[in-house]
């Protein structure tokens, strides 16, 4: 029986297990090959993977509270800045959980956002937050879904994740069956239009954006029901929609007592030679890994065209050594992509481009098996 593999034209994993830092081997060993905590090469890796020098340089800047830089949103998604958002992750693509310090640090002010306090911290809005009760319902559900993402993908996977897990696909689930979804915004003069008020639910607009699809991503779960493999194909076909695509990715305006704001974080796609021309693949391998993980890359063409390309890159031996002008030097896609400590080196930027292909090989394979049930789709497009 074929497998994720058999696509590979050589196996580069025993290449990446002698040339990739502590972080890459203790992820191949445990994500790729999906090797047990009692094994012994697993065990070192960690221990080398828990003193790699970034990781405790990131871990270094980390404050009392948990934060980095007292920020918790990273903010736009083509600079690099200082929060807890890029922090959180970055020690995710080192390999560290909820077993370390800083993320247990980290994770007890996250956790804040799950609850309904009245005196909730937040950081970079406060101003705006007191200055408005709209904006306070808003950022609530906003930390409140940034909170699940990072939690979830820590290792912090109960049942109460779950339960709301589950209410948030609801949520947008319902957003794309409203007749409003169709037409989701007002043009007011501005330069970008409004969200209608129809759209809105307890609070918040729930349109389907970067932040609930990493959430929904880190939690392959979904997977296995029915229902929500359902909603989830009718959320991301209303995402590659026109409708969608046409307003991504600032989505559209927010109106509140002190002015608008953009809501942004919109998923746009474009066609494979604006990534290569503007120097933005970056931007479409980590569109590609949330849709691999989603199980969801095999139901749109566009997207397949995307991993056909990543297939015909890959060299006879089974690795990837694409040019560094496709990634932008200041986006934090490419800084999310880069586990090595520099690429400089091109060993070491080889490393960093075969271990994400591979990531989105093996979940393209697999999760799209389980989505679409062995090939037999309940609701197609």
């Amino acid at each position: 029986m074929t497998d994720w593999k058999s696509s590979l034209r050589s196996d580069p994993m025993p290449w990446l297990l002698e040339n990739g830092s502590p972080a890459i081997r203790y992820r191949v060993l445990t994500e790729l090959l999906e090797l047990g905590r009692e094994n012994l090469d697993v065990q070192k890796a960690r221990q080398d993977m828990l003193e790699y020098e970034p990781a405790l340089k990131l871990v270094k800047a980390q404050k009392k509270n948990g934060t980095w830089g007292n920020r918790i949103h990273a903010g736009e998604t083509k600079k690099d800045h200082v929060s807890m958002e890029h922090g959180m992750h970055m020690l995710l693509e080192y390999g560290w959980n909820r077993e370390t310090a800083p993320v247990k640090l980290a994770a007890k002010l996250l956790r804040t956002y799950l609850t309904q306090k009245k005196d909730m911290e937040f950081f970079e809005f406060t101003k705006e937050v007191k200055a408005d009760p709209r904006q306070e319902k808003y950022f609530r559900w906003f930390f409140r879904i940034l909170a699940l993402e990072l939690l979830t993908r820590t290792g912090y996977d109960d049942n109460r994740a779950r339960i709301a897990i589950m209410e948030l696909l609801e949520l947008t689930s319902g957003f794309v069956d409203l007749p409003g979804s169709r037409n989701p915004t007002e043009e007011i003069g501005a330069s970008h239009p409004l969200i209608r008020q129809e759209v809105w639910n307890r609070g918040y607009p729930f349109m389907p954006d970067l932040y609930l699809t990493r959430l929904f991503a880190c939690s392959p779960w979904l997977l296995n029901g029915e229902m929500a493999k359902m909603r989830l194909k009718k959320i991301y076909d209303y995402v590659m929609s026109p409708t969608y695509q046409n307003l991504a990715p600032g989505l559209g305006l927010i109106r509140t007592a002190k002015g608008s704001f953009l809501k942004g974080h919109g998923i746009k796609f474009h066609p494979l030679e604006h990534y290569q021309t503007n120097g933005h693949v970056d931007e479409m391998l980590m569109n590609l890994e949330m849709f691999a993980r989603l199980g969801l890359v095999n139901r749109y063409p566009l997207l397949m065209n995307h991993i056909d390309w990543v297939y015909s890159q890959q060299g006879r031996d089974g690795r990837w050594s694409l040019s560094t002008k496709l990634y932008s030097d200041s986006s934090r896609w490419s800084e999310l992509q880069r586990v090595e400590k520099d690429w400089r080196s091109p060993t070491r930027k080889e490393v960093d481009m075969t271990f994400r292909l591979l990531l989105i090989m093996k979940n393209q394979w697999e999760r799209q098996m389980q989505m679409l049930d062995r090939r037999d789709d309940g609701y197609p497009i």
